[in-house]
């Protein structure tokens, strides 16, 4: 839980502190625990029942882009049938602007083929170099064939 949370949690409900009890107790401005407080209480209720499903990213986009052209009530009426908060388009929207469009699975997929790759990588150097040493080894015995066949003729 975030820890300006924490902090108003503190200042509401039955056994709430007050601002400067919390403001002493964490060494933190009374001011500014009176100030989160106030944010706090301005922000609407966000209703904890909705449960969002797993949104491919494809589906992101094209809800992204639907939604872009609606506004107002329209918009409303568009998320409440597709059982989103403004606030996940939201954060879509910026993720999609900031160029965080990778999930955990993608990223953990990129990591295992770096990974896997590394290794060939390292397998295809090591096949290499055994190629090098194989062609030595020949040219060596080849040498070694042609001192012998002049050492028999003489």
């Amino acid at each position: 839980m975030p820890y300006k949370k924490r902090i108003v949690q503190q200042l509401v409900g039955s056994d709430a502190k007050s601002a400067r009890q919390v403001a002493k107790e964490t060494g933190i401005a009374q001011e500014t625990v009176s100030r989160w407080l106030r944010e706090a209480r301005s922000l609407p209720l966000m209703p904890r029942t909705r449960k969002s499903k797993g949104w491919s990213l494809d589906e992101k986009i094209r809800i992204l882009a639907d939604a872009s052209k609606l506004t107002g009530d329209q918009l409303r009426a568009f998320l409440e049938r597709e059982g989103l908060l403004l606030a996940e388009v939201e954060q879509w929207r910026l993720a999609l602007d900031s160029g965080e469009t990778t999930s955990k699975a993608t990223t953990r997929a990129i990591r295992r083929l770096e990974r896997e790759l590394a290794r060939k990588e390292k397998a295809l150097a090591e096949a290499a170099a055994l190629l090098v040493l194989k062609k030595k080894v020949q040219h060596l015995w080849e040498d070694e064939d042609d001192d012998t066949d002049e050492g028999s003729e003489s």
